[in-house]
């Protein structure tokens, strides 16, 4: 059976408005994936560790009860778990302050067996860390070797640009062997120090990935390849919080790729109006999440996205 594994960094979010916090959740880019995945029923894993202590602990049970495979995660005796400060602006944009995990063992990722056509969905600062960069390289090469989809999200804080030197060569290497890469505006400019997508995605093809997905906030999404390049709009709301929407923006791609049956080898044959339709739902599923302090789609838009699954006889695949 297809899977969909998402490997990163798992932290526990505590979220401030008004320097008072208001929220507390799990969280991690990859991490907020799974869980939007989960809920929604398809076979996804999460990939990565955590300390095993009160905050693991939570992070566990909650992955567990969204659904998520958590046979693959790592969890540290003498260790505390990660935690991220997110704080919210005016008009509801998020900054952040990460504090790490503090481990005595080694660290160590149990990764998986990725099969061909498996989707793999990576990024953040555990897709470039240091220490683990020799088994991600690894890791990722035979996923590359073995035809999964691979899609990558850079995530590039700017409380990362200060080992931008160190690790640009990983992030490089991340989108050469991608076949799909997505990031934010802000994520270029603090990695190439570009200001558009045109010129984000001569970078992008000259590393070797032909699809990148450019967001923008609320002005929106462009998409580049050889083939074309289109403009996607932004859907008109108030949000409430827009920690997450990147990452869900990440889970609705994920779930239209597998809803359609996309294999590596449809990928490069997609045309502007298949495109059009995942970036349609991958703005859909963001701009739910916006609506709430929670970083991955509400039940009820699971439940509602399912119902309209079933109601079809099947998803034409492209």
């Amino acid at each position: 059976m297809r899977k969909i594994y998402c490997f990163g960094e798992a932290v526990y979010d505590i979220i401030f408005k008004n320097e008072k916090p208001v929220d507390a959740k799990p969280g991690g880019a990859m991490l907020n994936i799974s869980v939007s995945l989960g809920r929604l029923g398809l076979p996804v894993s999460f990939v990565g560790d955590f300390a095993n202590d009160k905050v693991g602990h939570i992070i566990k049970d909650f992955l567990n009860g969204n659904h998520v495979d958590t046979k693959n995660i790592t969890m540290y005796t003498n260790a505390k778990s990660r935690i991220a400060l997110a704080f919210l602006d005016e008009v509801n944009n998020a900054d952040y302050s990460f504090y790490k995990i503090r481990v005595d063992d080694k660290l160590h990722i149990d990764f998986p067996d990725i099969k061909e056509d498996d989707i793999l969905l990576f990024g953040s600062y555990y897709g470039i860390k240091p220490e683990i960069r020799g088994m991600v390289t690894d890791f990722l090469k035979q996923a590359k070797k073995n035809k999964a989809v691979i899609v990558y999200d850079p995530n590039f804080r700017l409380a990362h640009l200060k080992m931008l030197s160190q690790v640009k060569p990983f992030i490089e290497e991340n989108i050469s062997l991608a076949d799909i890469t997505k990031g934010s505006n802000e994520d270029f400019a603090n990695i190439f120090n570009t200001r558009d997508a045109a010129e984000t995605y001569k970078i992008v093809k000259g590393l070797g990935c032909g699809s990148l997905i450019y967001t923008q906030n609320r002005y929106g999404v462009d998409y580049c390849s050889d083939g074309f390049t289109f403009h996607h709009p932004a859907i008109g709301m108030h949000p409430l919080s827009t920690v997450g929407a990147g990452d869900t923006f990440v889970a609705g791609m994920a779930w239209w790729l597998f809803e359609k049956g996309i294999k590596l080898s449809d990928i490069k044959n997609l045309k502007q109006a298949d495109y059009t339709d995942m970036i349609g739902m991958a703005v859909k599923f963001a701009s739910d999440v916006c609506m709430s302090y929670d970083n991955y789609i509400s039940d009820e838009f699971a439940k509602g996205l399912q119902l309209h699954s079933k109601n079809q006889e099947a998803i034409p695949k492209p």
